[in-house]
């Protein structure tokens, strides 16, 4: 629940911020909190959906009556599993990031290192895509754990395609920010300051 209303608090400042005249400290606090707000909702969206699966999941895995379906619902559970232990490593980095006091440079810099780290994740993410197709299609002509690896592959690939997708949305969300990071290093480099800075989000 604290996380959440952390996520809450960081929006709010967010909204609070459009189109105020700030000082240059306080629009790089601005930019960095939106930074971390972007981060947040990631997290609760990747938590939901590893939720999610745990429960539809471990539903699925007793309901189902083929073992192709059980290992589906098996290997939905894992991965769940491990993207609500994501979620919540995260959510936590996110209130101590919170609480950190970046200048301008380190700030920049972990705004880059976001962006980097979910660009790396998307390709990733069509590894997972690609090894679960493969698993799929070596299980519909293998005799030997034919369900197994039926099951895990569609799995893997389903789970591949939702990170790719989250992956691409959170690093597209962060990008669009690219401008505004380059007016305000522009206006450091001719101004030697930026003693005030107007910022619209």
């Amino acid at each position: 629940m604290k996380y959440i209303l952390l996520i809450c608090c960081l929006a709010l400042q967010c909204v609070a911020a459009n189109a105020q005249q700030l000082s240059f400290k306080d629009t790089i606090t601005a930019y960095n909190n939106n930074r971390i707000c972007t981060n947040g909702k990631g997290m609760l969206t990747l938590g939901a959906w590893g939720i999610a699966n745990m429960a539809a999941g471990g539903a699925g895995y007793f309901a189902a009556k083929q073992d192709e379906w059980k290992y589906f619902h098996e290997m939905n559970f894992a991965w769940g599993a491990i993207n609500t232990g994501i979620a919540a490593l995260g959510l936590r980095g996110i209130g101590k990031d919170r609480a950190h006091k970046y200048n301008y440079l380190q700030a920049y810099q972990q705004y880059q290192a976001n962006k980097r780290l979910y660009l790396i994740n998307a390709g990733l993410d069509v590894l997972y895509v690609g090894a679960g197709v493969a698993l799929t299609e070596i299980g519909r002509t293998s005799t030997n754990k034919k369900d197994m690896l039926t099951g895990f592959g569609r799995s893997v690939a389903i789970q591949g395609v939702f990170l790719l997708l989250f992956d691409n949305v959170m690093y597209a969300s962060h990008a669009r920010r690219n401008s505004k990071w380059r007016q305000l290093l522009d206006e450091i480099q001719i101004t030697g300051s930026g003693a005030s800075l107007m910022i619209n989000f």
